[in-house]
């Protein structure tokens, strides 16, 4: 296990419990490149290769050629600067701003990023692909598919899904069933639900280690604490028994 830097970290005022997830990792991994779910080929390989994995998964469905894109939900900006690095002309938004500081931080003016909801975004351009890692299951599904239709033909999702009426996360049909109403038609489906599991596991088995050290560095309580490892094992049930699946959807109109 690495140490964790001295002084209090910079993200110790992420949202809960995003920064719990993110004292874990840069205490275990020595750096936090990405908020999103790893994609394990095996569940004992360091989870930075498996983030990273996603991340691929993702390049390698949006336009091969130089295009206009649009990152919904940039995490820490790392996705959007391989996109710029490449040559994209990529923008990215988010409605957290202390995301938005953290990726400023990180790469300065090299990055397009805007504060705001996807709902309030508009452009006079039309995007070449719009993206989702992680991020749709924060905006109603009418809002999102509307907002998208205005702005491009090419929508990709990365993302987890109910599939039963329990839990929080959106109904997988009902995802679909607004991407229709609004022209979108399924051009891929691929279900990563088995190698996106193992990323809850990760940290249910690292939460109870590092539990004092959450507290004393995040000013957590340990109810807290213990409160998240509860969910986490309930979460891990929901997926474990079908409830909610993982998946990369790929729509155009």
């Amino acid at each position: 296990m690495r140490a964790v830097s001295a002084g209090p970290p910079p993200y110790r005022d992420f949202y809960y419990p995003l920064n719990v997830f993110m004292h874990i990792l840069t205490a275990e991994e020595g750096d936090v490149r990405y908020l999103h779910y790893g994609l394990f080929e095996h569940e004992d390989e360091p989870i930075a290769i498996a983030q990273e994995r996603s991340t691929e998964l993702l390049l390698s469905r949006l336009p091969q050629s130089l295009s206009f894109l649009l990152e919904v939900g940039i995490g820490l900006g790392t996705t959007l600067a391989k996109l710029t690095a490449m040559g994209h002309s990529a923008i990215g938004i988010t409605p957290d701003e202390k995301q938005i500081a953290m990726a400023r931080e990180r790469y300065g003016d090299l990055l397009t990023v805007y504060c705001l909801p996807f709902e309030r975004f508009s452009s006079p351009e039309k995007f070449a692909c719009i993206f989702f890692q992680e991020s749709s299951q924060y905006i109603p599904s009418d809002a999102l598919w509307g907002k998208a239709r205005e702005l491009t033909r090419h929508v990709i999702v990365i993302d987890e899904f109910a599939m039963q009426d329990e839990g929080t996360l959106h109904r997988y049909d009902d995802f679909l069933a607004a991407a229709a109403a609004h022209n979108f038609h399924v051009e891929e489906k691929l279900d990563l639900t088995r190698k996106a599991t193992p990323t809850i596991a990760y940290f249910m088995k690292r939460i109870p280690a590092h539990r004092e050290r959450l507290i004393s560095d995040l000013g957590l309580t340990g109810q807290q604490v213990d409160d998240l490892v509860e969910s986490g094992r309930n979460y891990l049930d929901l997926y474990r028994r079908g409830v909610y699946a993982y998946r990369l959807l790929v729509f155009r109109r």
